[in-house]
C-alpha cells in the first residue's frame, strides 16, 4: 500500500514543505520512511530502495557540499520516492544538483528546524494506513461489482464495508470529469469519514475514478433519499457538473446490493456516453444489456457488422450512419446537422442498407443503432 508524493505533501506536518525540484516526479509513490544520518558516510546503497520517503539534515557532511551532492546522486540511483531536507545547516542546494534533480525527476523538499522527524514520520505513516485502508474497501466494491455473488456473501461484504447499515437502500455512483488522478475523490471520501455531520448509516467510498455513496434505511422513501443525498453533497462541497452522476434503483434487501452498485456504474457510464449529467438506471435503455457485456464478442461485432462502412468513402458514410442514429432516424434534422440535402443523406442510407445487406428499414435501423452504441461503449 503506497501513498504518492503529491499526496504525502497534503499531510499535517508536510504542508509547509518547500519543493525546490523535481516536480515531474510528485506521482511516484511512497511506501515507507527512513531517516539519512550516518549512511551518507558509511554508505547509502543497500540501505535505501524503490519507494523511500527520505528525511536528513546531512549533519555529518553539512560542510562538504561535494559529498552532499553525491549523496543525492546515489539516493537517486537508488529510485528512493523523494528527499526531505530539513534546514538545519543546510539552507539551498547548487544550481547544477537541481537540475540533476530536475532532469530525473526527484523531488527534493527543504522544512524548516521547527518541524520534527518524529511528527513528519507519524503523518506518513497514518497516511499509508489509511490509503491501505481505502484500498481495502475498494477491493470489497470490486468484488460485488465484478462478480456474481451468493446472498450470503454479498450481505457479509456490505457489513464489511459499514457494519451500521440497514436493508433498504439507494447507491449512486458519481464518476469525476476530469479525473486526473485520485486525490480529489479520495479527500471527498476521508472528510464524510471524518465529518462530524455523516449519517452513521450511510456511506462514502472511492471506487475507481469515482465516488460510490450508499444511502441506507429502516424504511426508505425517494423524497427523504433525495433530501439526504443534496445533504451529503453539500456538506462534501460536490458539484454536480463536475461528475456524470448514475442512481441505482431502491432495493428493500443489502443482499441485493451487489446489484444497487452495478446498476449505479452502469447509469454512470450511461451518462458519460449520452452527455448527461445525470440518470438512473431505469431510463438507461439497451445500455442495460450492452455495458455488462462489453468485450470481445462485442468488439468482433462491431467489427462484422460496421466493417462495409468503414471501408467505403474514407469513412464518410459511417459520419452519415453516426448523425443519423444520434438524430433518431430523422432526415430532415441529419441533412441540417450536416449541412447537406435531404436527398443526399437519403442516397447515403440506401447506400448503407446495400452494403449491409439489410433491406429493411426496421432492421437496418436497429443493427446500426446497436452497432454504433456498442462502438461508443469500445472507444
Amino acid at each position: 500500500m503506497s501513498i504518492t508524493v503529491y499526496e504525502a505533501t497534503k499531510l499535517n506536518h508536510l504542508k509547509p514543505f518547500k519543493l525546490i525540484a523535481g516536480i515531474s516526479g510528485m506521482s511516484k509513490s511512497i511506501d515507507k520512511v527512513g531517516i539519512l544520518d550516518y549512511e551518507v558516510i558509511e554508505g547509502i546503497n543497500g540501505m535505501f530502495t524503490y519507494g523511500d520517503f527520505v528525511l536528513t539534515t546531512f549533519t555529518p557532511i553539512r560542510n562538504d557540499i561535494n559529498a552532499i551532492k553525491s549523496c543525492i546522486k546515489t539516493l537517486i540511483e537508488c529510485n528512493v520516492a523523494c528527499l526531505a531536507i530539513k534546514q538545519k545547516y543546510i539552507q539551498d542546494l547548487p544550481e547544477d544538483i537541481i537540475s540533476y534533480a530536475n532532469k530525473n525527476a526527484f523531488p527534493i523538499f527543504l522544512f524548516n528546524e521547527d518541524i520534527y522527524f518524529e511528527d513528519i514520520i507519524e503523518d506518513l505513516l497514518k497516511g499509508l494506513q489509511s490509503r491501505s485502508h481505502i484500498e481495502i474497501l475498494e477491493t470489497k466494491i470490486e468484488a460485488l461489482f465484478k462478480n456474481e455473488l451468493k446472498p450470503n456473501v454479498v450481505k457479509e461484504l456490505a457489513y464489511d464495508l459499514n457494519r451500521h447499515f440497514y436493508n433498504e437502500h439507494q447507491v449512486f455512483f458519481l464518476k469525476e470529469k476530469r479525473f486526473i488522478n485520485d486525490d480529489n475523490i479520495i479527500s471527498i471520501a476521508e472528510k464524510y469519514k471524518r465529518s462530524r455531520n455523516q449519517f452513521i448509516e450511510h456511506s462514502v467510498f472511492k471506487y475507481g475514478n469515482g465516488l460510490i455513496v450508499i444511502m441506507t434505511y429502516q424504511s426508505i422513501e425517494a423524497k427523504h433519499v433525495k433530501l439526504d443525498r443534496e445533504y451529503i453533497f453539500n456538506n462534501l462541497s460536490i458539484n454536480h457538473n463536475d461528475f456524470y452522476i448514475g442512481y441505482s434503483n431502491i432495493y428493500i434487501d443489502i443482499i441485493s446490493l451487489d446489484k444497487s452498485i452495478k446498476e449505479s456504474i452502469y447509469a454512470s457510464q450511461a451518462c458519460e456516453l449520452n452527455e448527461l449529467s445525470s440518470q438512473e438506471y431505469c431510463n438507461i435503455g439497451i445500455y442495460k444489456l450492452l455495458l455488462p457485456n462489453k468485450g470481445s464478442w462485442m468488439k468482433r461485432y462491431v467489427h462484422e457488422t460496421l466493417n462495409p462502412l468503414y471501408c467505403y468513402d474514407d469513412g464518410k458514410l459511417l459520419e452519415t450512419a453516426r448523425e443519423y442514429i444520434i438524430n433518431k432516424g430523422d432526415i430532415t434534422k441529419t441533412s441540417q446537422v450536416m449541412f447537406q440535402h435531404k436527398n443526399t443523406i437519403r442516397y447515403r442510407i440506401q447506400k448503407m442498407k446495400t452494403l449491409l445487406e439489410l433491406e429493411s428499414d426496421s432492421d437496418f435501423y436497429e443493427q446500426l443503432s446497436i452497432a454504433l452504441k456498442c462502438e461508443k461503449l469500445l472507444l
